[in-house]
């Protein structure tokens, strides 16, 4: 059913030293842009709802205690979440699995906005820390796949700005 999430074949191995390095260079760097980029989307669909907490507050649509409940579903789902998915994507293409994540929780982030309850607002709100659980663990395999234990550090420091 989800045959297009499993990883790549091998691609054919390169001779040329130098080509090899060419490409090497180039998909490093253009590895940790697309992943800087794919995890800011995250971050900013992940706090998108503390910006609008508020003017939530202020026009009563939800009180103190319905804030707390959807920030309180939101964290145990995204820790669970993360950890779940730290595995399936361990087994996945990288591409398809941050992609797939970054649309759907936009989605749902949209959705969100268009909701009037509180219990779609919880069940949106959940979804949404489902899927914004599947990013970090895709950009911690591809930094230490693609960057060498010793030069780890900088690269992930760089990342999280």
């Amino acid at each position: 059913m989800f045959a297009f999430l499993k990883a790549p074949p091998d691609a054919a191995p390169v001779s040329d030293k130098r080509e090899l390095d060419e490409r090497y260079r180039y998909w490093r760097r253009h590895i940790l842009l697309t992943i800087w980029l794919g995890y800011a989307l995250f971050y900013f669909t992940r706090k998108s709802f503390n910006a609008a907490v508020p003017e939530i507050l202020a026009s009563n649509v939800l009180t103190r205690s319905d804030i707390g409940l959807l920030a309180t579903l939101f964290y145990i789902t995204y820790g669970l979440s993360k950890f779940f998915s730290g595995i399936v994507s361990d087994r996945s293409d990288a591409r398809y699995f941050m992609g797939l994540g970054l649309i759907a929780t936009g989605v749902v982030n949209i959705l969100f906005g268009f909701s009037t309850s509180l219990w779609a607002f919880a069940l949106l709100w959940a979804l949404n820390a489902f899927f914004q659980g599947w990013g970090s663990p895709v950009c911690a395999r591809l930094l230490t796949a693609w960057y060498s234990r010793t030069e780890r550090g900088g690269w992930w420091a760089l990342w999280n700005t």
